[in-house]
């Protein structure tokens, strides 16, 4: 079994000039907890989640002193995905087989990974899909 056999397809992403207002929406809808960032060719460029939209909500002392990172809170007006997104976008490959799929989402701190096929974005596989096939799963 592979991550290309538990994965969800069809993938919902946005691209960066996607308003943040919009990420959240489509995020609270489907009760997602990110969503892959891709550029017009279908490649994946980053990843926002619920935690970089809330900082995009607050003030950022650290930006005010300069010393701000890329996945600090955006510059006053900025209000779009790619001021917030975590770049580059860490993703897995479609053929990682599911107990590396969990070590790689374990270490990451991650509860969502996109999956790519020649950098392409082609599926997004969770814990709970790792969960269902795991070999004790569902036995008392």
């Amino acid at each position: 079994m592979e991550t290309r056999d538990i994965m969800s397809t069809p993938v919902l992403a946005v691209t960066p000039s996607a308003s943040l207002a919009e990420a959240a929406r489509e995020m609270l809808c489907r009760g997602f907890t990110s969503l892959p960032v891709v550029d017009a060719g279908g490649r994946l460029v980053g990843v926002v989640d619920e935690a970089d939209l809330v900082r995009a909500g607050f003030p950022d002392p650290a930006r005010e002193l300069g010393n701000a990172d890329r996945r600090a809170t955006p510059a006053a007006g900025s209000d779009t995905v790619e001021a917030v997104m975590h770049t580059p976008g860490v993703a897995v490959p479609a053929d990682l087989d599911p107990a590396e799929l969990a070590r790689r989402m374990t270490d990451a701190g991650v509860r969502a990974l996109p999956v790519v096929e020649h950098e392409l974005l082609v599926g997004v596989v969770t814990f709970q899909d790792v969960l269902r096939v795991l070999p004790a799963a569902g036995q008392p």
